[in-house]
């Protein structure tokens, strides 16, 4: 072999070497960023499992298995907000509410419900002042934020109480309650964690919670869209396994979850700890139990005409996020 020959056989040997040492799973783009929309209250960085997860570097070693090697964190007010992202192909992944995840799904957003990060999240009814109780509520207005898990739960209170054709109810952003409250525009305001553990901290009365009513707590979904989902078929187990080793650390020892939430939200650490028990944290993969909440959810929505028709949520799940 000449010595031509031979540097263009070395240079070939070395491409073949390149492009191994690169491909990886060709299903999946090599150096991917993975575009992730959080709902963060009272704070502008997350301080949910997720963010603790990534905190803790265990979410990027997972996710190493779909391909991706970077995670990019936005943050939302709510979950319309979040939604109105992952329609306009900003978003990879969302992490929301039951509520809006559902809705957004029966108004044909292309998502994928790959997991549930958080189940049994509480919802507290807080009164202005001098309100003390839920009959004190009779002809007065309520708020909450719309299509939310505590819109869901504020409507379920107020049937199964008897007074939802007595109380008003309207439509308000959680960071504007407390002045709502104070001005008495409003009567009472159903706020979620960690908003309403603050404002009973404050000295506003606590008329209510969610986790008193079977099925009225809400629960946090991981919706991927559809594109992501068929970029990176590995993405809801890995993600699933990387939330599920955070939440089994969070169990054994919840002081370093509550420490970093306290940190990063600026919340006094008792708000925190009440907001977040390690029992709402667990394995996120999707139950039949799961697939049964969600579908009460979307019957609510129907039934509130928040969500224009059914879907069937069995076919919702992506095929990597089922337990």
């Amino acid at each position: 072999m000449t010595r031509r020959l031979r540097r263009l056989a070395v240079g070939v040997l070395l491409l073949f070497a390149l492009a191994a040492c690169s491909s990886g799973d060709p299903s999946a783009p090599q150096g991917a960023t993975l575009r992730v929309g959080i709902i963060v209250t009272g704070s502008q960085e997350g301080y949910g499992i997720d963010s603790w997860a990534y905190d803790q570097g265990i979410l990027q070693r997972h996710l190493r298995d779909a391909g991706i090697t970077a995670v990019e964190f936005s943050s939302f007010p709510n979950g319309p907000n979040l939604n109105q992202a992952l329609k306009g192909g900003a978003l990879d992944l969302g992490v929301l509410g039951d509520t809006p995840a559902v809705s957004g799904r029966a108004a044909n957003l292309p998502t994928q419900l790959s997991g549930v990060s958080v189940r049994g999240q509480d919802a507290w009814l807080i009164g202005g002042p001098g309100v003390t109780s839920l009959e004190a509520l009779r002809g007065k207005t309520v708020a909450t934020q719309q299509g939310s898990y505590m819109h869901r739960y504020l409507v379920g209170l107020l049937n199964e109480s008897g007074l939802a054709s007595s109380v008003k109810i309207t439509f308000l952003l959680t960071n504007a309650a407390q002045q709502a409250l104070d001005k008495g525009d409003i009567a009472a305001y159903a706020a979620p964690v960690p908003t309403a553990p603050l404002l009973a901290s404050r000295g506003y009365a606590v008329l209510d919670r969610a986790a008193s009513h079977p099925g009225l707590p809400g629960n946090s979904y991981v919706t991927v869209a559809t594109d992501a989902a068929t970029r990176y078929p590995q993405l809801a187990q890995a993600w699933n396994a990387g939330i599920a080793e955070a939440a089994a650390g969070v169990s054994r020892d919840p002081s370093a979850y509550h420490a970093f939430a306290a940190r990063v939200s600026g919340l006094p650490l008792p708000v925190i700890q009440q907001a977040y028990p390690a029992s709402v944290f667990g394995n996120p993969a999707v139950t039949g139990a799961d697939v049964d909440t969600a579908r009460a959810t979307l019957d609510f929505l129907v039934a509130q005409q928040l969500a224009a028709a059914p879907f069937d949520v069995g076919s919702w799940v992506a095929p990597g996020g089922r337990a």
